[in-house]
C-alpha cells in the first residue's frame, strides 16, 4: 500500500523578484576587473509569481560561484518542504564544493493540508501548472545567476521524483539529465509521453520500498491512480531510446549492517549516448541513500556524478 508518500523522505513568466537583492562584487575571484550584474535572488527563502500564485523556493548559491555554473533542482517529497529535502540531501555542502546553484521549490498545499507536485495523482484535481512555474524557476534562475543552460539537471523524492519522469516526457529539451529518488512513471503520463530529445534518467529506488511500492500499482488500488513498477518505469525510457547494451554490476557492500545491497545497471547504445541508469537497492525501504538506509553509497554524490555526464549541446 502506498500510503502518504514523506518524504525521509522552466520560459520566464510573470515574476516578480521577492529575494534581497544582494551586492554587485563578483561571487569570486574572476581574474579581471569585471564586475558581475546585481543579482534579485540570494541563497535562503525567495519568492516568485507564477500563474496566479505567489511561489516559494530555497536556493543555495555558492560563495565562489564561477561563470556559466550548472543549476540543479532538487524537489521535496509529498507532505514534506524544501528545508526537509535540502537538510537530508546535503545537496547544498555538494554544491559548495562542486560549484553548481541548487534550488529547492516548494510545493503547494492540497486538499489534504499537504505539500505536493501536480502529477496526476486522483485525488489531485490539476489545477495547479508546476511544469510551468518550474519551466519560469528555471528560465529566471538562469538570466538572473549567469548560468549554463545546457547544464540544468533535476532530483527529486518520491513525489517530486515522480515529477522527474513528468518533466523527462513533457519538456525534455529543458533539462539535460533527471535523477528520480524513489519515483514512479505515472499510467496516464506514460500513455502520452513522447520524450524528444532524449533526457538520461537515473533512478534509485528499493524493492522493500512499500510508499513507492517496487511491483507498481497499475489497478490504482491504493488510491493514486495507476503507476508504473520501478522496472516498468525505468524500461519505458530505455525501449523509447532504443537502448540494447546492459551492463550490471555490484556496488561494494560497504555496510553489512544496512540490511540492503545495491546492483547497478546501466542502458546504452552505440546509435545515441544517452543512457539510463538504475540503482537497485535489494532490501532498501523509501529513503534518501546515503543519509539514512542503505549506507554503500550516497544519493546526492552518485546523482551529481550523473549529471556530470550529460549536458545539452
Amino acid at each position: 500500500m502506498r500510503l502518504m508518500r514523506t518524504a525521509f523522505a522552466l520560459v520566464l513568466g510573470a515574476c516578480s523578484a521577492g529575494g534581497p537583492v544582494v551586492d554587485s562584487d563578483p561571487p569570486g575571484d574572476s581574474g579581471g576587473d569585471e564586475i558581475a550584474p546585481p543579482r534579485a535572488y540570494a541563497t535562503g527563502w525567495n519568492v516568485i509569481d507564477y500563474d496566479g500564485r505567489t511561489r516559494d523556493f530555497l536556493l543555495h548559491v555558492p560563495a565562489s560561484l564561477a561563470p556559466n555554473a550548472p543549476l540543479v533542482f532538487v524537489l521535496h517529497g509529498y507532505s514534506d518542504s524544501a528545508e526537509s529535502i535540502e537538510r537530508y540531501s546535503q545537496m547544498s555542502a555538494l554544491a559548495d564544493q562542486e560549484g553548481f546553484v541548487v534550488v529547492y521549490p516548494q510545493g503547494t498545499i492540497d486538499a489534504s493540508g499537504y505539500a505536493y507536485w501536480e502529477v496526476g495523482y486522483a485525488f489531485h484535481d490539476g489545477s495547479v501548472d508546476d511544469v510551468g512555474f518550474l519551466l519560469s524557476l528555471r528560465a529566471l534562475l538562469i538570466a538572473d545567476q549567469g548560468l549554463d543552460p545546457t547544464r540544468v539537471y533535476a532530483s527529486g523524492m518520491s513525489n517530486g521524483a515522480d515529477m522527474m519522469y513528468r518533466l523527462a516526457c513533457e519538456v525534455p529539451e529543458s533539462f539535460a539529465a533527471v535523477a528520480p529518488v524513489a519515483g514512479c512513471l505515472m499510467g496516464w503520463l506514460a500513455d502520452s509521453c513522447a520524450p524528444n530529445p532524449e533526457v538520461p534518467l537515473f533512478e534509485i529506488h528499493g524493492t522493500a520500498d512499500r510508499t513507492t511500492p517496487w511491483e507498481g500499482d497499475l489497478d490504482g488500488s491504493d488510491g493514486y491512480g495507476p503507476y508504473y513498477g520501478t522496472e516498468a518505469s525505468v524500461g519505458y525510457f530505455v525501449d523509447a531510446y532504443g537502448l540494447d547494451v546492459q551492463q550490471e554490476e555490484a556496488l561494494p557492500d560497504l555496510d553489512p549492517d544496512d540490511g540492503s545491497t545495491v546492483t547497478a545497471t546501466r542502458w546504452s547504445s552505440g546509435q545515441t549516448p544517452t543512457e539510463v541508469w538504475l540503482y537497485t537497492i535489494d532490501g532498501g525501504g523509501h529513503v534518501w541513500p546515503g543519509r539514512s538506509g542503505n549506507q554503500d553509497f550516497r544519493a546526492s554524490d552518485a546523482i551529481w556524478s550523473f549529471f556530470q555526464r550529460w549536458e545539452r549541446q
